[in-house]
């Protein structure tokens, strides 16, 4: 359609009185979201329980140290789901200890602060917590869990930090009644010394049954009908064997039979209260960290060098279960499948071979994610470092499953055959191949197999990765050289300040919404915009910016549908009109903004402007906000679920049902997804106003211009509040271009 033929038909419909069926999205509502490694896949490397489920399904806990933050996740084969304490705030300690399941269904976790009631077919997952304050528990950690025979809980409990609170708790969930016990009131240990390690229930022949209990300094105590029988008092009992230790988790098979350290070794104990002696379990050359009693009987024992042992009527050497640290886990599947864990995360033994599952192969790997990108098809690719050595990149697939490139993905991931550990920069083609730079070590893609594409081998630290709209690849390093696709796909072209490339550390790189041959590349002291053969400069004096120091040098940017350009510099946020000419600054002296400090600019699916801030003065202020019809919201670390102040990325993507999704790259605190509602889905481009959405026709004139008449935020398509020439130009210009 012509420009005159649009013209006339904006005039045709002038006086019109119709009202169409348009589609424009308010500031709408938002919902918050946050990804992190402690709250995908396994959540931490620090696992201190296994549990098996009746479907041989795994529950692994794990933990991460540092950020004190993980739970334990369920594996249905497919996907990791975590229950753990960024999404449940009723785990208060994300170190589980024991696992048990109720006939009923229910969970029951043994925590570090208290007991935690979970059902996991009651959504959203989280729990119930019993703990000193409301229960008769005199310390809230719970070490270890059994279930008797009447289906009751008995718990061991003690205290974190060195308190000597403690004792033996039972607990009838059904009629909701406690019993407890320390030394106050029974418990057999010195005086005022209460802990209690571990707990074990065992039926006994005569149809009751007796509750064993033991604590590394006091020894094992056996608790039957009212009556404590402590035998590693000064004056134990005269048996032989003399029980002496309650060895291991959930010590009773399922035939019964406990598991015990006795005065002549390892034994199990039937219920008649006959003991089979194992023999000495063979040296290992370190120390035994864990051993279990298995549920077909068997028994196991890892070290704390890793080293798994199986006894099944003989000893035999399993292997390293593969982290070479501690073992503080051991389980059994139905199969004979043996699962170990401890520092290291876990690993699953069959067929003679272990299987590992851990940070690094089941989810997100980093806290210091450093650039997203958002596929068409559904994928997140994000930057991932674990530490020193091991890192590359996470891919998040639209069904909850993870991708893993790195060193470490004992071949559930992708290979990573670069001499680095992290990735500098993401960016997808519209086909979803990803482009990604291995720090420092040029640019390859991924096509989805299990291999990848050079594209550019040269040690260059890619720092920026953009499409244009024609297809064409761009990326620049941080300083001084930008590269670009040929026609036919060749990295061949490279540009330097000579060329045009603007001078000062790159600030990003932006495809040209209005020309798909063209992009837009940023650095401190100005913007190119460019096809690689022509290239114009505009200079950073352009958005107010005159002086050489840190507030006038351009820190991110990007550019509207109607091609004005939003730069964050250190005086606030600019909107800078190349076609008009025309400035308008955004800061903290006319705005909400609690910084002037702008790092990063994204232009959301509903035309909005997203922005992060962070001030390089104490104390620091920064956040996200949003610009939308001159309304400001502003997101802070503490005021809101933002976890941090300090971003180090944006990106937008529109939703199927007309959300978007605005994702936030945290500082040292990992991804925050901040869902934004809409009110349906959103047009083609800024003319695109009315369904049907995709088509550009009578529907769309008569709505801008209804819009215009009165004077309404449909039609202020610069939103800037004025309703003139420069919105009908706009909307002309859109409508002219068309859908893509």
């Amino acid at each position: 359609m012509t420009r005159l033929t649009l013209a006339s038909m904006l005039a045709a419909t002038a006086g019109s009185s119709l009202t169409p069926d348009f589609v424009f999205a308010a500031p709408g509502d938002v919902a918050w979201e946050l990804i992190r490694p402690s709250n995908t896949g396994i959540p931490g490397d620090y696992t201190q329980v296994i549990f098996i489920d009746e479907d041989d399904s795994p529950w692994v806990g794990g933990y991460v140290t540092f950020w004190e933050e993980g739970g334990m996740a369920h594996f249905d084969e497919t996907n990791w789901r975590v229950l753990g304490n960024v999404d449940c705030n009723q785990v208060v300690s994300p170190r589980f200890n024991d696992v048990v399941k109720t006939n009923d269904g229910v969970m029951w976790i043994a925590s570090d602060s208290g007991l935690l009631r979970f059902d996991p077919t009651q959504e959203p997952w989280c729990v119930t917590r019993y703990h000193a304050g409301n229960t008769p528990l005199r310390g809230n950690q719970i070490t270890d869990l059994a279930i008797a025979p009447d289906g009751s809980l008995w718990i061991a409990n003690q205290e974190v930090g060195g308190s000597s609170a403690g004792g033996l708790g039972h607990f009838d969930y059904i009629n909701n009644t406690w019993e407890f016990w320390d030394t106050s009131n029974g418990l057999p240990w010195w005086a005022g010394w209460d802990w209690v390690d571990s707990v074990a229930v065992q039926a006994d022949a005569d149809g009751g049954h007796t509750v064993w209990f033991a604590q590394d300094s006091m020894g094992l105590c056996s608790f039957k009908d009212g009556l404590f029988i402590w035998y590693g008092s000064a004056t134990p009992p005269d048996l032989d064997p003399l029980p002496i230790g309650l060895v291991g988790k959930s010590a009773v098979d399922d035939a019964g039979n406990l598991l015990l350290a006795t005065d002549r070794g390892l034994a199990t104990r039937s219920a008649a209260g006959e003991y089979r002696f194992l023999g000495g379990p063979p040296s290992s050359g370190t120390s035994i960290a864990r051993i279990n009693m298995l549920p077909s009987g068997r028994v196991a024992y890892g070290t704390y060098g890793g080293e798994v042992y199986l006894w099944d009527g003989v000893w035999n050497h399993l292997g390293n279960w593969g982290s070479g640290n501690h073992t503080y886990a051991i389980a059994e599947e139905s199969t004979g499948a043996i699962w170990a864990g401890g520092i290291g995360g876990s690993a699953r033994y069959e067929n003679g071979a272990w299987q590992r599952y851990r940070l690094t192969n089941t989810g997100m790997l980093d806290f210091f994610t450093e650039d997203i990108a958002l596929s068409p098809t559904g994928d997140i690719a994000m930057t991932a470092n674990a530490g020193p050595g091991t890192g590359g990149f996470d891919i998040l697939h639209p069904d909850g499953t993870w991708t893993n490139a790195n060193i470490a993905t004992y071949g559930l991931g992708l290979p990573w055959p670069y001499p680095t550990d992290n990735t500098s920069a993401l960016a997808y083609r519209d086909n979803g191949n990803l482009l990604f730079a291995p720090t420092n070590n040029g640019l390859r893609e991924y096509d989805g197999t299990s291999s990848f594409i050079d594209r550019i081998t040269d040690a260059y630290g890619i720092e920026h990765i953009a499409i244009a709209g024609n297809g064409r690849a761009w990326a620049t390093t941080g300083r001084a050289v930008a590269f670009a696709e040929d026609n036919d796909g060749v990295w061949s072209e490279q540009f330097g300040y000579a060329d045009g490339v603007p001078v000062g550390d790159m600030a990003g790189i932006v495809a040209d919404p209005i020309d798909p041959t063209k992009v837009f590349i940023g650095a401190q002291f100005g913007i190119a915009h460019t096809d690689g053969t022509t290239w114009a400069m505009i200079p950073r004096e352009s958005f107010g910016l005159t002086l050489d120091t840190l507030g006038h040098h351009l820190y991110a940017f990007d550019v509207d549908a109607n091609g004005a350009i939003w730069a964050g510099c250190g005086l606030g946020l600019r909107r800078y009109d190349p076609s008009t000419g025309t400035l308008v600054t955004f800061d903290t002296g006319n705005s909400p903004i609690p910084s002037n400090f702008i790092f990063d600019v994204e232009i959301a699916p509903d035309g909005s402007v997203w922005i992060s801030m962070f001030d390089p003065n104490f104390p620091y202020p920064g956040g996200v906000a949003q610009l939308k019809e001159g309304q400001w919201r502003v997101w802070q670390q503490g005021a809101s679920p933002l976890p941090h102040n300090q971003i180090w990325d944006l990106e937008s993507r529109m939703l199927a049902n007309g959300d978007y999704q605005i994702w936030i790259a945290c500082a040292s605190e990992a991804i925050a997804v901040i869902t934004v509602e809409g009110d349906g889905p959103a047009g083609c481009n800024p003319a695109d106003l009315a369904a049907p959405l995709g088509i550009l026709d009578l529907a769309d004139v008569q709505a801008f211009v209804v819009g215009f008449t009165a004077m309404e935020p449909i039609a202020d398509l610069d939103a800037n509040g004025v309703f003139d020439l420069t919105d009908v130009q706009m909307f002309v210009a859109s409508f002219t271009n068309g859908c893509p």
